[in-house]
């Protein structure tokens, strides 16, 4: 991969982060607005529709952003590797595999696994189901941030998930890792349980 400018991983570590202070003080101002949100399965953030990516069914997106003690990892999946379908749920069924997704995906217990020598804790997360409607087709996908504080950063040298398992459908992971000394992507296979980090990066 093309080394970047400094400038490119500032903005781009900026940008990420920004979304971990814009959720802090949305819930400080109002929690349960988000927990109508997610009980709805629908995205609204300050009146504005979020825009999906063009997608390709089995591959999901994850970027990792790491800020000194500061890790937050965004997810971003077609919601037919999640939950079999790419538009709003259209009876009860499909409303229940939405929720079901969205509990499976906000579980403390971790889909994405950081090394246990890092000590690792979530200190927030948030997973929506969003639907945007277009004039030929429907595309729908869940969006989930984690965000995590690290007492030993340095030894963030892996990283586990459950995802594939919990979701057969998805078959591979863009992952994107930015830090303040550099950028990297990989591809995450689903045959794969654990990838190790790029110590360059931390």
């Amino acid at each position: 991969m093309k080394n970047v400018s400094h400038l490119l991983i500032g903005t781009s570590i900026a940008c990420l982060l920004a979304v971990y202070s814009a959720h802090a003080d949305e819930d400080s101002h109002g929690h349960s607005d988000h927990a109508d949100e997610d009980s709805h399965g629908h995205s609204d953030h300050d009146g504005e529709k979020r825009q999906l990516d063009s997608h390709e069914h089995g591959v999901s997106t994850l970027k990792i952003a790491i800020e000194g003690q500061n890790v937050q990892m965004e997810l971003e999946s077609p919601g037919n590797d999640i939950v079999g379908f790419e538009h709003a749920p259209e009876n009860d069924n499909q409303k229940a595999d939405v929720e079901s997704a969205l509990s499976q995906l906000k579980n403390e217990a971790g889909v994405f696994i950081p090394s246990s020598e890092a000590n690792c804790k979530i200190k927030e997360n948030s997973a929506e189901f969003e639907i945007e409607e277009g004039d030929s087709e429907t595309h729908s996908g869940f969006h989930v941030i984690w965000k995590m504080k690290c007492s030993n950063p340095s030894q963030f040298t892996n990283l586990e998930t459950t995802f594939f398992q919990l979701f057969p459908k998805a078959k591979e992971i863009e992952v994107e890792i930015i830090s303040e000394s550099g950028q990297k992507a990989m591809e995450w296979e689903s045959d794969t349980k654990k990838i190790k980090l790029p110590t360059s990066i931390k």
